[in-house]
């Protein structure tokens, strides 16, 4: 009788916890003495050089918290899942993380067409989603969930910083765009749209969305050529940036290109002086007369000394991971808990202290609000011995916020 009394039991939690997990609420790991991050990202592919180093830049969050003596008086464990930059797996991995794995939370992950996928794993199990790199406006604006927080800025913010430096710094007026063939891309390409208009006498030469992974970039570059383009936008990275500088330099293109992500040495010391002259924009870009991000850099080298240091260096990606964990370890300590009602309830309208400015969780679509900065890319510079970015300027935040209502998350009025 005891028997039967036992595996009744068995059987009835195994059913409690069958429909939790359809339901979409799913245990946490309080009782365990952890706290678990999953992160999934690319970590194969073409695009895995980045990955590599977002995975570092978690990992570092991760140590450093723990050699404090870890979160709510746990330790924090990171478990990274490979997404191989494909929204399919990205989803099977970031579910795997959940059900198996009992993450408390998610982040992740490069592609912002990959993260769109991702995140619906996330809505669909009520685990709280951070984004620290994808930057497609539709993430938190006309697909938003309630469980995603981005701290990154989106294409929005990005596409008025890059019109912004140009309307005050330079007298272009000859723009065309040439962007992948993604949800960043495309997003991107909107967003240059509305924000020329800023610039009195703007013309918009060309418009062309290349396939991701693209090889060949001399069909582009020739029509941008013959465009009398001055300036070439783009939120291209990766691969795709480098193969797209190398292309312009090659044909003689003289536009300068504005938007992407050229603060990424390993593109840098791949394309060399291809590089110089052209725009990088970015929140958090590094600048070593702030005493606090010297500091930074100075420690993670250290720490890092075995390793590659264009490779990995703390200048791309690896603190966006780093500073994007600590504000949620500082939401997580407020909230007191990894619950994701809770943690939701504490993120929503908090603001933190990041090293380039105070930072805004605005409420109503869970985006960063914060200034930008801007650089061209120059010979010489206190980071490598090839160019790579000069002194930043500050893009308000005020000059590039994009409004709650134009956002199209309908919570946004």
């Amino acid at each position: 009788m005891r028997k039967i009394k036992i595996l009744g039991l068995i059987v009835l939690s195994g059913l409690f916890i069958s429909a939790l997990m359809i339901s979409g609420e799913v245990p946490a790991n309080a009782a365990d003495g952890k706290i678990v991050i999953g992160m999934v990202d690319a970590i194969s592919g073409p695009f895995k050089a980045s990955g590599d180093r977002f995975q570092l830049g978690a990992k570092y969050a991760v140590d450093e918290i723990n050699a404090k003596g870890g979160l709510l008086g746990k330790q924090v464990t990171l478990v990274v899942e490979d997404s191989s930059f494909k929204p399919d797996v990205a989803v099977r991995k970031a579910t795997k993380l959940i059900l198996e794995d009992k993450a408390d939370v998610l982040i992740g992950c490069l592609g912002s067409h990959v993260f769109l996928a991702m995140m619906k794993a996330a809505e669909k199990y009520k685990v709280v989603a951070v984004n620290p790199n994808s930057e497609a406006a539709s993430i938190t604006g006309s697909e938003f969930n309630p469980y995603v927080f981005r701290t990154t800025p989106t294409t929005g913010q990005r596409t008025a910083a890059t019109i912004a430096y140009f309307a005050k710094y330079s007298k272009f007026k000859k723009f065309y765009i040439l962007c992948q063939d993604a949800s960043l891309g495309r997003d991107a390409g909107e967003g240059f749209k509305q924000n020329l208009k800023k610039i009195p006498g703007s013309q918009l030469v060309g418009e062309d969305y290349h396939p991701v992974a693209l090889k060949d970039f001399a069909p582009y570059i020739s029509k941008v050529i013959a465009s009398g383009a001055e300036v070439i936008l783009t939120t291209n990275f990766g691969p795709d940036l480098g193969n797209l500088i190398k292309t312009e330099g090659q044909l003689g293109c003289k536009a300068v290109t504005g938007g992407g992500y050229l603060f990424d040495p390993v593109i840098m010391q791949d394309v060399k002086e291809a590089g110089l002259g052209h725009l990088v924009v970015h929140h958090s870009l590094i600048d070593l007369g702030n005493p606090i991000q010297k500091k930074f850099v100075k420690d993670f080298q250290e720490k890092n000394k075995d390793l590659d240091k264009v490779f990995y260096s703390p200048v791309f990606g690896v603190n966006d991971y780093y500073y994007g964990m600590q504000w949620m370890f500082d939401a997580i300590k407020r909230a007191g808990s990894t619950d994701s009602a809770k943690l939701i309830q504490a993120w929503e309208g908090a603001s933190y202290n990041m090293p380039w400015g105070k930072v805004t969780m605005r409420a109503c679509d869970h985006q960063i609000i914060t200034p930008y900065k801007a650089a061209l890319i120059v010979k010489d510079n206190e980071f490598f011995s090839f160019p790579y970015t000069g002194k930043p300027v500050v893009i308000p935040e005020e000059e590039i916020t994009v409004p709650p209502s134009q956002t199209g998350n309908a919570r946004c009025k």
